[in-house]
């Protein structure tokens, strides 16, 4: 947006992330990578973290961070954590931008205060199958009170913003701005692979929360039904002592492999970069960031078939509903993958999803009032 900088040091706080440089998810790398191109471009950062990260410094390329403790309460914590968030960035910066909504109700604080406070909406939390009637209720009452005392709201795919506008009437100050990749041009060190006993072409990969709505069962049942003579291999927490991990193992055969949680990302950009295709089951998100990733190793995507995948995508992909589904895209997989889609999604990545252009757009919103 700006090609000399801003006219005077201006500065914005983000909070709702663990915390930077990345070592989780998708929030904590959106905040590393926005709060560094934002400082790269003359304006005062700081991002709230908790006092948990690894990396305990009082600043990371050139961005100020505030390390808060959190109750080891689960449930709690990103509640708690929020909130005193919320309360140390009411004075003293020129916007906010709050990353989720589980604290909302003390979004009327920056409201009565009239602050530039600007909420991304992430996901529909409250369609999360992990959560009770009890945490779904919450959620939804969330955000409702996100929607209504933003001042503005980000919306990461389209099909969130209609969803916002649905149910809260919110059109008039939601903007829908997705989140970021880079097209890896590079080819990543194959020796991750050998590290792992793996070979290149020789596996799908899954890298996900194991949790329901990210339909890993429907693509283990697919799989497992299968003839495929290849490995299926699932980054994700498959230690966790759920019923929903321990129904994964259970159906589970030889053939599948599961890896644990990986968050060094040469890694990670080597499963991809190598694999035979990538599957994608989130359901309930919007411009999820792991798909993003696939999609700037040029990876063949097998997706779950929903708006949000399908807007991601530009429909270059094979889609799935059923393990049934799953079973059948296989059989045309396992023997020969197509190639003519892998360039179309690293392309959509540079033209649509680049943290550049993510960062031009979060640039405007954060600094330009109505």
């Amino acid at each position: 947006m700006n090609d000399h900088g801003p006219t005077k040091t201006r500065s914005v706080a983000i909070l709702g992330s663990r915390g930077i440089p990345a070592e989780f998810g998708g929030f904590e790398t959106f905040a590393e990578q926005l709060a560094v191109r934002l400082v790269a471009r003359g304006y005062k950062v700081t991002v709230f973290c908790e006092y948990s990260q690894s990396y305990r410094k009082p600043d990371y390329k050139g961005v100020r961070l505030v390390y808060l403790r959190t109750p080891a309460v689960p449930g709690l914590r990103s509640i708690w954590f929020d909130s005193v968030c919320i309360l140390r960035s009411l004075r003293g910066y020129d916007a906010v931008c709050m990353l989720g909504y589980h604290a909302a109700f003390a979004f009327v604080l920056p409201w009565l205060l009239r602050s530039n406070f600007i909420t991304n909406m992430d996901g529909i939390e409250w369609k999360r199958d992990k959560w009770s009637s009890v945490a779904k209720l919450y959620i939804r009452s969330m955000e409702f009170c996100a929607a209504h005392l933003s001042r503005r709201l980000v919306a990461d795919a389209q099909g969130i913003a209609e969803h916002l506008q649905a149910r809260h009437g919110v059109h008039h100050k939601t903007t829908t701005i997705p989140y970021g990749a880079e097209p890896v041009d590079e080819t990543p060190d194959p020796s991750f692979l050998k590290d792992m006993s793996l070979t290149p072409d020789s596996y799908y990969l899954l890298v996900c929360r194991l949790e329901p709505e990210n339909h890993v069962l429907e693509i283990i049942r697919g799989f497992v039904q299968s003839d495929s003579p290849y490995q299926l291999v699932i980054v994700g927490d498959h230690q966790a002592q759920t019923d929903y991990t321990q129904a994964l193992l259970s159906v589970a055969d030889d053939r599948v492999r599961f890896t644990g949680v990986i968050f060094h990302q040469a890694t990670l950009q080597s499963l991809r970069w190598y694999c035979r295709a990538y599957f994608h089951g989130h359901s309930v998100g919007g411009t999820n960031p792991s798909l993003l990733e696939a999609m700037a190793c040029g990876n063949h995507t097998v997706a779950h078939d929903n708006v949000f995948n399908r807007e991601v995508t530009a429909g270059h992909a094979d889609f799935f509903a059923s393990a049934a589904d799953v079973t059948t895209v296989l059989s045309r997989l396992d023997r020969a993958v197509p190639n003519d889609a892998r360039e179309q999604l690293r392309q959509r990545v540079r033209n649509i999803y680049s943290w550049e252009t993510i960062t031009d757009q979060y640039e405007r919103l954060l600094f330009t009032q109505d």
